[in-house]
């Protein structure tokens, strides 16, 4: 294997930041490393323990590498991690060791108790960022903002994803279905709103979409301890909607009712009504989520906040296990 900061300095990495990108040839790994380049990072390094990130490598003169354990911190800025869920946390938390800034796809583990192996790596709290991508939508600055000063009633959320099947590591059992693979986006989001844990008061899940092994279709209602309600469904779907953030495969509401008005998030368009009756609506251009998020995450390995952090994924997931084991009973999170 040549040696990597002779490769580095061939490539001409040293006038860009440097990112490597593991799990490069799934569905998300691919996306974060076309978007790193379009941001102007220069992607060095792929890793893939097989020859499916051939082709990327090579449109994007990176290269391929079977594992993390040749990487070192003097000769990148970034690593950004897109493997199953239940594989990441130890692999970010020796990256962190290491002493490398990370960017983790969402969420933080499968669960509580794998998000455990992190909570214990040094520099978690500054050197990593989860990938939770709807906060680089600018509907999401605005919702956030709306919402401070008023008197929130209830939020309702409907976030379905396309897929044309539920297989590979989306069917493991131990990823936690939909609820954790796609719901935690809105219950990270939501729960970044309000303080306290929340209650979970009712669920219900079920798998007769695809008749997988895990939950496909979730339900759940909350209630968070200043009396907000929150009422999320988040299910996979055969069917692809004719709008959506991800390229289209992924539709959003977010609905915000407050005792001074109402905002209604969709997708790209945003609607706020008044109290006094006053109605207005805002349509955004369609946004790459995984560009902004690149571009966000370059300020980030440059020595910036992480605009997620692990504190804040940590209690995404801890909300999401209260949810798959609530089975319709009333479920409080401990502290």
């Amino acid at each position: 294997m040549p040696d990597l900061w002779r490769y580095y300095m061939m490539t001409g990495a040293g006038n860009a930041p440097r990112v490597a990108v593991v799990g490069a040839a799934g569905w998300a790994g691919s996306r974060h490393a076309r978007a790193f380049t379009a941001a102007g990072a220069k992607v060095t390094v792929l890793v893939e323990r097989d020859e499916r990130g051939v082709a990327l490598a090579q449109e994007l003169g990176a290269q391929l590498m079977p594992t993390t354990a040749e990487l070192h911190p003097e000769h990148l800025d970034l690593v950004v991690v897109a493997l199953p869920t239940t594989v990441q946390p130890v692999l970010c938390a020796d990256l962190l060791n290491r002493g490398f800034r990370v960017l983790t796809e969402k969420p933080v583990a499968a669960d509580t108790e794998g998000a455990a192996v992190l909570a214990a790596a040094s520099g978690v709290n500054e050197r990593l960022m989860v990938g939770y991508t709807l906060h680089q939508h600018p509907a999401a600055a605005q919702i956030t903002q709306w919402i401070r000063d008023k008197n929130v009633i209830a939020v309702s959320v409907r976030s379905v994803a396309h897929k044309q099947n539920v297989n590979s590591w989306r069917a493991d059992p131990k990823e936690g279905g939909v609820a954790v693979v796609n719901g935690i986006h809105a219950i990270e989001l939501v729960s970044s709103w309000f303080d306290g844990d929340p209650k979970v008061l009712a669920t219900s899940a079920s798998s007769s979409l695809y008749g997988s092994p895990v939950p496909e279709h979730v339900v759940s209602t909350l209630e968070f301890p200043e009396g907000v309600v929150f009422t999320m469904q988040s299910y996979w779907s055969p069917w692809q909607e004719p709008q959506g953030l991800n390229q289209g495969d992924w539709s959003l509401t977010i609905d915000v009712l407050a005792s001074e008005g109402r905002m209604l998030w969709t997708n790209d368009s945003l609607q706020v009504w008044e109290r006094e009756g006053d109605h207005y609506e805002k349509t955004f251009e369609p946004s790459d989520l995984f560009l902004r998020q690149a571009e966000t995450a370059l300020k980030f390995c440059a020595g910036g906040t992480p605009p997620v952090t692990f504190a804040q994924a940590l209690r995404a997931t801890q909300i999401a296990d209260a949810v798959l084991a609530a089975s319709g009973a009333d479920t409080t999170i401990a502290p």
